[in-house]
This record gives structure tokens, C-alpha cells and sequence, in this order.
């Protein structure tokens, strides 16, 4: 054997990582960055990522933090401060009884996920995963060992989750349900009465429910966010709520994020989160007290900026021939079908649709295969209105060629 096959051979890895995949989203943002860094102007629809700056009374309690020495480890599941003010959130908007062991913060929205599916699914057991996804469900389902189990969702309800759309794919080893609302990547909302159908069915099979509600505060057209946590004193052992300080207060780059559940499954989720990053950055914990404590002005003019922003996508997008666009509920993203494309110039899906926009109008977009509907893609509208109008006539133009003479 040479070298180099015996180095090779050594290369082996885990059946838990070759289950999983890289995130698409991550594959369109590096192609798109590489075209950039060649310097191509590349508008960039795929990120989901706010383009607002994080309100300066945030980013002022970073520094603070710095400048006092709050630098060192803090409570693996966050220091009690920031776990009082996630309470203090919750319970004020939702006239819960949380406590602070109802709590852990962790490096962002993300591994919270993970560390409860981790906690929570095994090999053998089902977790039902409504289609569209976000792109990480699946995986981390995958990396637990357990099945995701596929829901598709109806378009003609705008992708919004009902439990009859659920039901039939729950059997003896479903351990867990995963809702997002507002959607990533649909913008769908779930209704009031939809989602305490859900939860009861839930609560009445021993089945947990994982709710992720990172865009809550994005919402439109008089749809109102609900969040699951309003089921928690009834069904204390059946809800689990995850979300984000990284949309709502433009906070990506800080990795901060938090999981709300029983306290024992707080405890397991904390005890895997001591053997992998250990606390959450101590900056960004204090930073995080203030946005929570700050009040949400600074939230409100945001959700100002996208409603604009979705009001003329969603009619600009219409206007060209062949793309059908409905308005999104929420979240900052719209989802067009794109499927009247397939079959032209080598187009056969939304993966080769969105590599056609990248090549020929120099647009990212990311396709809806990534989240489980391969005739759609999706656009993020978090960037601005400049951009969002230059990126759209682009789109026109190379789409418009496809029709030929």
C-alpha cells in the first residue's frame, strides 16, 4: 500500500456526519461571495440575514461589558440576569409562569435545536418535519439518528401547517412534531386555533412539540404571531419553544439564542451544551439584557422597512411572466414558484433555475429544493430597496430571454 492510499484509508468518518449535509443556504452565499471576490456585483438574495446594523443601545451594553471585565464564563444554560430577562419577555407578552430553569441561552437559535433534538430523538424514532423547511431540521434529526418524517404543506393555504396535514404522518415512533411560524422559507403564520389543535394532539400522544419562532416579531397584513409558549403551563411536558436574538435585533454575528421547555429537558439540553460550547458569549448575554429590557423601538422600524420592501417584491415579481409570488405572512422572505421555467434552456429545477439567475443576471437566490419544495425558490428581502430593484430587473431581463422572440 503507498502513502498515499494508506493516508487515505485512515479518512474515514462517522455515519452521523455522512448522513448529514453542508447547509445549501451556506453553498449559494459562498458561490455568490467567490463571484464577488472576482469582483462581480452579484445581488445577493440568499442570505437570511437583517441588513440593519444592531440598534446602537445594544451594541453600547456590548462595549459596557467589555470595559467592565463581564468577559469570563458565565452559567452554562446563561447567566441569571439573561435568563430572568427572557422570562420577564415571555411572561409580560404571554401571561405565562415561566421561571429562570425554564430557560437556556445558548450560541444561537441553532444549537438550542440541535441540543434538544439531541436531548429528546433516537435511533428508531420518527420526528414529523412540515415541507417547506428550514434546511437544518432535517440534518439534525439525521445526526440524532432518527428519521425525518415529511409533511408537505398545501401551497393553496399558503404553506400554512394544519394539523390534517400532519396527522397522517404520525405513527407509533413519532417522538417529535417541528413547526416554524413565521416560516423560514414560506413566511407562513400559523393560526390561533391551528396551533392549539396541534398542541393538544401532541400533548394527548406524549409527542413533543418544538416550536421556532425566530421571526416573531415580522409579521404582516393584520396576521398576529402565536406563540406556543401559551400552551406551556397547561402542557408543561409537551411544548418546547426556540428563538433568536439574531433577526429581531439585526444580531447575527453575535451567536445568541435561546430554547424555552420543562426544566428537565432544560437540564438535559444544558448537560449536552457543557460538553460542546459550554456558555454562550458573556458579551453577548449582557447585550442581549439590554435589547429585551430596551423596549422594541428599534424592532419596529425594521418590520417598517421590510413591509415596504415585501410590498413592491411581491408586485414586482408577479410582473414578470412565469413567476407566481404570494405574499408572504411574515418572516422576510418570499417563496415564488418557478416551475413554468422547467423544460427552457436546460432549466429541470429550482437548483438549475437558481444557477441559470446566478450565471446569466448574476443574482442569488436559493433554491427551494434546499427546503423541501423543489419547484419554488426563495428570496430574502433583508437587503435594501436599491438592491431588491436592481436585483428584480435583472431577473426580468435573463427570464425574459428564456421566452425567446
Amino acid at each position: 500500500m503507498t502513502e498515499r492510499s494508506a493516508q487515505a484509508s485512515r479518512l474515514r468518518f462517522t455515519s452521523r456526519v455522512m448522513r448529514i449535509q453542508p447547509s445549501p443556504t451556506l453553498v449559494v452565499l459562498n458561490r455568490a461571495a467567490e463571484l464577488a471576490a472576482r469582483g462581480i456585483d452579484v445581488v445577493d438574495f440568499g442570505p437570511g440575514e437583517p441588513d440593519f446594523t444592531t440598534p446602537d443601545p445594544v451594541r453600547e451594553a456590548g462595549k459596557r461589558a467589555i470595559d467592565q471585565g463581564k468577559t469570563r464564563y458565565t452559567n452554562t444554560a446563561g447567566c441569571d440576569e439573561l435568563r430572568d430577562a427572557i422570562v420577564e419577555s415571555y411572561n409580560r407578552r404571554h401571561g405565562t409562569s415561566l421561571t429562570r430553569g425554564h430557560v437556556i441561552a445558548g450560541s444561537g437559535g441553532k444549537q438550542e435545536l440541535f441540543n434538544f433534538i439531541l436531548a429528546l430523538v433516537a435511533e428508531g424514532d420518527e420526528v414529523v418535519v412540515p415541507s417547506p423547511y428550514w434546511v437544518s431540521f432535517p440534518d439534525q434529526v439525521l445526526f440524532a439518528g432518527a428519521t425525518p418524517v415529511f409533511a408537505p404543506l398545501d401551497p393553496a393555504n399558503a404553506f400554512r401547517p394544519r394539523l390534517r396535514d400532519l396527522e397522517p404522518h404520525v405513527t407509533g415512533r413519532t417522538r417529535l412534531i417541528i413547526l416554524n411560524s413565521p416560516s423560514n422559507p414560506t413566511g407562513a403564520v400559523i393560526d390561533f386555533a391551528e396551533l392549539e389543535r396541534i398542541v393538544e394532539f401532541c400533548a394527548d400522544r406524549g409527542i413533543f412539540l418544538m416550536y421556532d419562532e425566530t421571526y416573531e416579531f415580522f409579521v404582516y397584513d393584520g396576521n398576529e404571531h402565536v406563540s406556543a409558549v401559551r400552551w406551556m403551563d397547561r402542557y408543561p411536558e409537551t411544548v418546547i419553544v426556540v428563538n433568536s436574538m439574531s433577526k429581531t435585533w439585526a444580531m447575527t454575528g453575535w451567536r445568541l439564542g435561546f430554547g424555552i421547555a420543562h426544566p428537565e429537558i432544560v437540564s438535559a439540553a444544558a448537560k449536552i451544551q457543557s460538553h460542546s460550547t459550554s456558555n454562550p458569549s458573556s458579551i453577548a448575554q449582557h447585550a442581549a439584557i439590554e435589547a429585551l429590557r430596551g423596549g422594541e423601538s428599534e424592532v419596529a422600524k425594521m418590520l417598517e422597512a421590510y413591509r415596504e420592501r415585501r410590498r413592491w417584491l411581491v408586485d414586482a415579481l408577479n410582473a414578470v411572466p412565469g413567476l407566481q409570488c404570494s405574499p408572504p405572512d411574515g418572516a422576510f422572505y418570499v417563496f415564488p414558484s418557478v416551475r413554468s421555467f422547467f423544460g427552457k434552456d436546460a432549466i429541470a429545477d429550482s437548483t438549475t433555475f437558481a444557477n441559470y439567475l446566478l450565471d446569466q443576471a448574476r443574482v442569488a437566490v436559493v433554491p427551494g429544493a434546499a427546503f423541501g419544495n423543489d419547484e419554488h425558490v426563495r428570496i430574502s428581502y433583508a437587503t435594501s430597496m436599491e438592491r431588491i430593484r436592481e436585483g428584480v430587473e435583472r431577473m426580468a431581463r435573463a427570464l425574459g430571454e428564456l421566452a425567446g422572440p
